[in-house]
């Protein structure tokens, strides 16, 4: 299943002010030990925030050691008129990842985007990758397509690059594959 990114730690400001205010009524501190609370804190915040950035990939290097990695992209042709509902993907019969569309997602995959679908490990091999695509073509028509192929991973990363297309004189929708 597709990770997400932990949430980064938040304090907003106003409660660390809160507390440097409350800290000096408690304590008498003056005014610029107060300030200098607030700012220890801000810099205890950032490393903090850089300390869990750290962590997160530190943790994503041990979970898909880069030589047992295989990562999914999607992307659309700016050209195509395909208004992309949902997409499921399979790999060996079996499914790691699946993903329903708003319009502000399609829309920055037609400005060029690429969507990250899945990063995870797979052993060396032969594998067999499908993808089940929904949606409207160009020509106001509803698809239900799917895209099969057969892959060899070896002792090195796998990129697999799913593209949505359209045929020029039909408006349907083509579904193409870039291995690298």
């Amino acid at each position: 299943m597709a990770r997400s990114r932990p949430e980064n730690l938040r304090q907003p400001t106003f409660l660390l002010l809160l507390f440097a205010w409350f800290l000096s009524l408690s304590s008498g501190l003056a005014a610029n030990e107060a300030a200098n609370i607030v700012e220890r804190a801000e810099k205890l915040k950032e490393e903090l925030i850089q300390l869990n950035r750290e962590l997160y990939e530190f943790e994503e290097e041990l979970l898909h050691p880069a030589n047992t990695q295989i990562v999914l992209f999607l992307s659309v042709d700016a050209d195509s008129n395909f208004a992309l509902d949902s997409i499921e993907i399979q790999l060996n019969n079996q499914t790691i990842t699946s993903h329903l569309y708003r319009e502000k997602e399609l829309e920055a995959l037609k400005k060029g985007g690429i969507q990250r679908l899945y990063l995870g490990s797979l052993a060396d091999g032969v594998h067999k990758l499908s993808a089940r695509f929904k949606g409207q073509g160009g020509n106001s028509r509803y698809y239900h397509r799917n895209k099969a192929i057969k892959f060899t991973k070896d002792d090195s990363a796998k990129y697999i690059q799913l593209i949505i297309t359209e045929n020029d004189r039909t408006r349907e929708p083509l579904f193409k594959v870039k291995q690298w």
